[in-house]
């Protein structure tokens, strides 16, 4: 991209060199020359544009890292080529005409209205970068200074509106000064890009001491709190890669479980085929290999990196044992369902506990509403289940809410074009955004060890959100354990949830969302079904029992 930018900065000079010559001519049959000359640069820029190809890819690739495994495939269709090309062409006119004109016009009070205040625009943005950053780098201390631990708006519109307003005030100032001076001439022109250039600068190097002892105090600070950088990888490493079958869904497209599959198996809208091949495929070595190669998946979720892969491979994975408890139940192999379900615990041990990424947290209240949903309605409800169940309710009771900070999220955050020039302008905003968030997220952290422990929560926002949740899975969960717990000791469920109180548990839980108790009911259904006996058929009658616990988010019925 550096050779494209020289190539264009000393066209567009050329282009200068002949307007200025053109406004300044004596003789107006030389000023035909000069400007055919700029039209001729103006017009081998436009056309150089076609050759830089492989830099807009690369810039498209920079800005969109996921598209990295299919560099060789992108196409820069030759219609944008044409339209930048042509932007090119005519911005080397303009550029023409503006040097022609300020040359020409250089004694006339509007001659000099027009190149000072075109200048200033022009000057802004040949500089921008360092402009940009150096005051971005400042407005992100302003609002470090200012900003409430629970509102993560970085925007740097703030930036630009500055930047703009310098630019103007700058062009006024000077243009006051130009129409008040004697000496009009062309050389202005360099005088003023010579005092922008220097303010500009002298704002940079301001920035860049502001970054350097931001980055130090960010850095002394993650050391005394023992706050470890996070990274989210764009890319999975290869032997990540290799785990997943990527043909698995297109070799068994009629495998469509009840929550993995496309169709409602409550309503009965599956076709007699792909019902037919999902009851005998999810009892397979196949399923339970691929079973496995998402677990060995789910792995990888650690403490230091992210892979986001691995955390749908770890929702899939929950989602595909709670179809095979339901599809045991399906084929009244009742026997295999409290087994296939008492694995998740297991399962949700992949999740570091005090994982210090919020989208972790989130994933393990997602999966485990799966969970107790599918042990709601297809767990046993035996007496033999006694001992499951109340293993389950006590590792119930380590369910806690946790809302990582990430402070180490901006420790890591990478620099843009690293290397090139960009880069080099772009550290002192870079330095000052992490100071912004690092210091932001480590100020909110006692308000989130407070929000941890709320009964009730109020507001909005990111973190109270996750955090009621969090909240809800935790206790609605909980009720669900100890009523499948009393029904296996009782044969039937309480008449009120007062009734678990305090064999099963502590206290009855309200809504983090309203502080209202679950509304909950409790029936049975007698209905009769024939046995087939030596002696000729048997009415016998049975009694189904059955109880629906809501809150004002979430319904949990055995139904």
């Amino acid at each position: 991209m550096i050779p494209v930018t020289i190539f264009l900065t000393l066209a567009f000079i050329c282009v200068l060199i002949a307007a200025f010559a053109a406004g300044g001519a004596e003789k107006s049959r030389i000023v035909p020359y000069w400007s055919l000359a700029g039209v001729v640069v103006s017009a081998l820029a436009g056309g150089g544009v076609f050759f830089c190809k492989g830099a807009v890819k690369e810039v498209l690739l920079k800005k969109s890292p996921h598209l990295a495994f299919m560099a060789d495939e992108i196409v820069i269709p030759w219609q944008v080529m044409s339209v930048m090309g042509i932007a090119v062409f005519f911005c080397g006119i303009i550029l023409f005409l503006w040097g022609y004109n300020c040359r020409k016009n250089a004694s006339k009070w509007y001659g000099a209205l027009l190149w000072t205040l075109s200048l200033a625009f022009l000057s802004g943005h040949l500089l921008f970068l360092p402009q940009y950053y150096g005051i971005a780098a400042w407005v992100n201390f302003f609002a470090a200074a200012k900003r409430d631990v629970f509102s993560p708006d970085i925007s740097m519109l703030p930036a630009v509106c500055v930047m703009l307003l310098v630019n103007f005030l700058g062009g006024l100032l000077w243009l006051w000064h130009t129409l008040k001076t004697e000496n009009r001439s062309w050389k202005n022109i360099f005088i003023f890009a010579g005092s922008f250039t220097g303010l500009v600068c002298i704002l940079w190097l301001t920035a860049w001491g502001a970054g350097a002892w931001a980055k130090n105090a960010v850095d002394k600070k993650a050391a005394e709190l023992a706050i470890l950088p996070l990274k989210t990888a764009a890319v999975d490493p290869p032997e990540l890669k290799s785990l997943i079958d990527p043909e698995f869904y297109t070799k068994h497209a009629k495998y469509n479980p009840p929550r993995s599959g496309k169709y409602d198996w409550q309503k009965d809208t599956v076709p007699d085929d792909e019902k037919e091949y999902t009851l005998k495929f999810f009892t397979s070595p196949v399923l339970e290999k691929y079973l496995d190669s998402l677990k060995k998946s789910s792995a990888y979720i650690d403490r230091d990196i992210l892979y986001l892969s691995t955390l749908n491979h770890f929702r899939s994975l929950v989602r595909h044992r709670a179809d095979i408890a339901e599809l045991y139940s399906r084929t009244n192999q009742k026997e295999k369902v409290l087994p296939e379900l008492l694995k998740y615990p297991e399962l949700e041990r992949l999740i570091p506990a005090d994982t210090p990424f919020l989208i972790c947290e989130l994933v393990r209240t997602a999966a485990r509403k799966i969970w107790v949903d599918a042990l709601v309605k297809y767990g046993p409800e035996e007496k033999t289940s006694l001992p499951a169940y109340r293993k389950l309710l006590d590792w119930s009771k380590s369910w806690k809410v946790h809302l990582p900070c990430e402070a180490g999220f901006y420790l890591t955050i990478p620099a843009e074009n690293n290397g090139a020039l960009a880069a080099f302008f772009y550290t002192p905003y870079l330095n000052t955004f992490r100071y912004r968030g690092f210091f932001d997220a480590v100020n909110r952290i006692p308000a989130l060890k407070n929000l941890e422990q709320q009964v009730v929560i109020p507001g909005d926002g990111m973190y109270a959100n996750a955090a009621k949740n969090q909240r809800l899975g935790i206790v609605l969960g909980r009720t669900a354990i100890a009523l499948k717990l009393y029904y296996a000791e009782h044969g039937k469920y309480p008449a009120k949830l007062s009734g678990l109180v305090p064999r099963y548990l502590s206290r009855e839980y309200i809504s983090p969302y309203t502080g209202r108790k679950f509304d909950y009911s409790a029936s049975e259904q007698a209905h009769c079904r024939t046995l087939q006996t030596a002696h000729g058929p048997l009415y016998a009658m049975e009694i189904e029992h059955h109880f629906v616990l809501t809150s004002d988010q979430v319904t949990l019925s055995t139904k």
